[in-house]
């Protein structure tokens, strides 16, 4: 099974580079190519556009800075991908309601969609402790549970699209109050 990776920044890098320790076979992507350079020498394969990585990957997973990102390179003005039998797994952090609303394109463009936000930074992404939430149909998080397990090794199944999502903003809002009343 190939992964690719879109978006090799903070944390799409070490999640990236912490797959291919895994065993798996890794293809990636970002809209600023150089970023994605340095992973060439950990053996991944790194490609100029979106069209190519979807075409060599089985499973797709998004590390981009929000929703509006995600839309431009997925489905921006010059982009209709074709998504048939693709899992696309949105891992950063969006709305529940735009969460669905990618589910909504995705199956519109033939393929899959599930969001498994993570809590962590990137020395657990790096060591495979984060903490990984998953929000879609109970089948294609059974299908992704080995990819979920290389980047922590208990993640869950929260519930439906978009209920994941919420569970990272609630922990997110609690994590910001712990920090404010500890300052």
């Amino acid at each position: 099974m190939r992964i690719g990776v879109v978006g090799t920044g903070l944390m799409g890098a070490p999640m990236a580079r912490r797959l291919t320790e895994c065993g798996f076979v890794v293809v990636a992507y970002n809209r600023t190519q150089e970023k994605a350079a340095a992973l060439k020498d950990d053996g991944i394969t790194v490609v100029e556009d979106i069209t190519s990585l979807i075409t060599l990957c089985d499973r797709i997973i998004l590390t981009v800075t929000d929703y509006k990102a995600i839309h431009s390179i997925f489905f921006g003005e010059n982009n209709s991908p074709a998504l048939g039998n693709k899992v696309v797994i949105q891992m950063g952090t969006i709305s529940p309601s735009q969460s669905r609303e990618l589910n909504n394109k995705v199956q519109d463009s033939g393929g899959s969609y599930m969001e498994a936000p993570v809590l962590g930074s990137i020395p657990e992404a790096k060591s495979g402790n984060l903490l990984v939430m998953a929000g879609g149909k109970h089948e294609h998080f059974e299908q992704s549970l080995d990819i979920f397990k290389a980047f922590g090794e208990d993640p869950r199944h929260i519930g439906p699209v978009g209920s994941a999502a919420a569970l990272k903003l609630s922990r997110n809002q609690l994590i910001g109050a712990l920090t404010t009343a500890f300052s």
